[in-house]
């Protein structure tokens, strides 16, 4: 009896680990925000540069958004990788190979980047906020800062954006090479 004991320990205790990741204060549910509180309609060609502790992905995301809809369609070197499709409530999504990136984290880092600061404030979980100035955004678990974004241009949806998650261990860059 002991023997099988000793066998399944490591075995609950990887169980508990991926238990309490998502707990972690990085962590957050999926963001209910819908398309419409976008601002409309629009098109986007977008380079994505993910990097974590001795890694570094890249890849290129045609975004589509309209008053009902949302989707991410992610490539790297002409082969598709994922397609993402969310309506508010919903996420649907086709993975073509594994993805370094859960679905549901680069959808909400998205709409982290993008969304208007109210609506966004309004679609954080009790006990998290967002804190808006012209270039920079926090947003804050309690007192604490979990992830800060800057933006090259006033306008968000052109230029460059930098999401730092420290409390994940990433950063992810975006290059908007095309806004419509």
């Amino acid at each position: 009896m002991r023997r099988i004991l000793m066998r399944l320990l490591p075995a609950c205790a990887v169980l508990l680990l991926a238990g309490c990741a998502s707990l972690l204060p990085g962590s957050l549910p999926l963001l209910q925000l819908p398309p419409a509180t976008l601002g409309g309609e629009r098109t986007l060609e977008q380079r994505l540069t993910l990097q974590w502790p001795g890694q570094t992905r890249s890849m290129e995301v045609v975004t589509s958004i309209d008053e009902r809809k949302l989707s991410l369609l992610g490539m790297a070197l002409g082969v598709r990788l994922f397609a993402l499709d969310y309506d508010g409530t919903t996420l649907n999504k086709t993975e073509y190979v594994p993805l370094q990136l859960p679905a549901e984290r680069m959808l909400n880092d998205f709409l982290l980047v993008h969304a208007p600061a109210d609506a966004l404030a309004r679609s954080l979980p009790a006990g998290w906020r967002v804190v808006d100035s012209d270039l920079h955004r926090s947003v804050l678990h309690g007192d604490a800062e979990i992830i800060t974004i800057t933006y090259s241009e006033a306008d968000r949806w052109r230029g460059h954006a930098q999401l730092r998650n420290p409390a994940l261990h990433y950063q992810l860059d975006i290059d908007t090479a095309d806004a419509q």
